[in-house]
């Protein structure tokens, strides 16, 4: 485990994702930044597919689901079907740069530890999303 996840909010959350995440298969996470990050990595990929964000204005669970690709609409796409999924807006909740190979998912918007499981397809995109 690691103390990071202490700086979360949603600390019951973040364990839950956190947790999850470490036990897919040759998942490595990395928490040597300064700041509450998490970020997760499988040993054979270049790039993170997920950070778990502890920031005051993030507090979110961040997909990477087209990483090292800056002109793409995969994030565009997958943020707009979790939003509907969870009913929220994240450009009305949250005030930073939205990236369009990314999707972000604040933990706020988990009201039931069930929403974990809803959301679990698409860790599974950005986990395998390298791969392709």
């Amino acid at each position: 485990m690691t103390t990071k996840l202490d700086y979360f909010f949603y600390k019951s959350v973040a364990e839950k994702i956190h947790n999850y995440l470490i036990q897919l298969q040759d998942v490595d996470f990395n928490d040597n930044a300064r700041t509450p990050i998490i970020g997760y990595k499988r040993r054979n990929q270049r790039y993170k597919f997920a950070t778990l964000h502890g920031g005051n204005s993030y507090q979110s669970l961040v997909l990477h689901v087209d990483p090292g690709t800056r002109f793409t609409t995969v994030g565009k796409i997958k943020q707009k079907e979790i939003q509907e999924l969870l009913l929220f807006n994240i450009s009305k909740i949250r005030g930073h740069k939205i990236k369009t190979n990314e999707v972000y998912l604040p933990l706020e918007k988990f009201g039931t530890l069930d929403s974990v499981e809803e959301i679990k397809s698409l860790i599974q995109f950005a986990y395998f999303k390298q791969d392709k």
